[in-house]
């Protein structure tokens, strides 16, 4: 299937930026989002009535993230960092 979109050009240059980033062509990083987002069923239900299917399918889903995303810093995930106005 082929697909047209049309990109505001501020959101192509980030697009484009992102991409990159991942070693990817913007077309294959687009797709690589839809391909995420295609599988937002919930399998929540498989948990009580067949808990192996779902540990297969939460096993699928874990697996399908790229290992290769940065690890938030101790200091980006503090609290101090979160809420930064509170004391």
């Amino acid at each position: 299937m082929i697909v047209v979109i049309q990109i505001p050009e501020d959101r192509a240059a980030l697009y484009l930026q992102q991409a990159r980033a991942r070693g990817l062509t913007v077309e294959r990083w687009l797709l690589e989002l839809a391909d995420q987002n295609a599988h937002a069923m919930s399998i929540a239900h498989l948990q009580e009535s067949n808990p192996k299917e779902w540990a297969r399918q939460f096993s699928a889903w874990a697996d399908s993230h790229d290992p290769a995303t940065p690890v938030l810093s101790d200091e980006a995930m503090s609290r101090d960092s979160i809420y930064p106005d509170r004391v």
